[in-house]
């Protein structure tokens, strides 16, 4: 059975279910709410926020930006699939089709590129089975809003090495965009 995934814009008629969207308590070190990241977004001009949806049912997110470069990239700021809605191939099917909106929305990209903590190894397991390599690089993160007596607040929030993971050219371009 193939998964219906689909992607809308973040605006009034979904912006409630993209901020009731989260993540397990165990995975909130790894990223900043929905809510957070919509609003990052008046500050940030280039970021694009989409709400993931499966059969017409939202169950993740996603903040990303174009790069012009050599060569042009899309960064996939954050990426999260809802609680509820993991360990049921979601994630991995939402990914793959981010990838064909990616390519579609900006024709000219190379690659996708992404961070995440090592020690998110279910994460890392994920992107590296759907072709995504490890750049070598790692990036100090930037400082994230900790919430005071949660899992959240701690040394795993603050300024950590993150790994860059990128698609590969041939990665992107095998993927077929549909007319």
């Amino acid at each position: 059975m193939r998964l219906m995934i689909t992607f809308r814009d973040v605006d009034k008629d979904n912006f409630q279910a993209a901020i009731s969207l989260e993540v397990h308590e165990n995975q909130k070190c790894f990223m900043e709410d929905n809510l957070f990241s919509i609003a990052e977004c008046a500050f940030e001009k280039d970021f694009r926020t989409k709400v993931v949806y499966s059969d017409g049912e939202p169950i993740g997110f996603l903040l990303y930006y174009f790069v012009k470069d050599d060569p042009d990239y899309v960064f996939l700021h954050r990426y999260m699939i809802d609680k509820d809605q993991q360990g049921k191939g979601l994630g991995r099917a939402a990914l793959e089709a981010s990838m064909d909106l990616f390519k579609e929305e900006y024709p000219s990209i190379g690659c996708v590129e992404l961070m995440h903590y090592p020690d998110n190894k279910i994460g890392a397991a994920m992107y590296e089975s759907l072709g995504f390599v490890p750049t070598g690089e790692n990036r100090e993160s930037e400082p994230c809003r900790c919430e005071l007596g949660t899992k959240k607040s701690g040394p795993l929030c603050r300024n950590r090495q993150t790994q860059v993971l990128c698609s590969t050219l041939s990665l992107i371009n095998r993927r077929t965009v549909k007319s």
